[in-house]
């Protein structure tokens, strides 16, 4: 029987490293869940992953990046109390 070509890809083998946060206290390893199935990756370290779990972990990131942003312009906006004011 032949694999799909989805099937074919799910197979493909990338290397990772995921950078431990610095909020994170004790952890060594975070979880990715793909279709169901979940992958402990530890923090720091390169380790091969299915290359659909690669993209989750991509898309995280951006994820996080898009929300950094956000959150700083939000945090900057003119005309918002201070800190220091509330």
């Amino acid at each position: 029987m032949a694999k799909t070509n989805k099937a074919a890809e799910a197979e493909k083998r990338v290397t990772v490293i995921i950078p431990k946060p610095d909020n994170v206290v004790g952890d060594t390893e975070t979880v990715v869940g793909v279709n169901g199935r979940m992958y402990q990756i530890q923090y720091d370290r390169p380790v091969e992953v299915p290359a659909i779990v690669a993209e989750v972990i991509s898309h995280s990131r951006e994820l996080q990046a898009e929300i950094r942003t956000q959150t700083e312009s939000a945090i900057m906006r003119p005309g918002k109390a201070a800190l220091a004011e509330l």
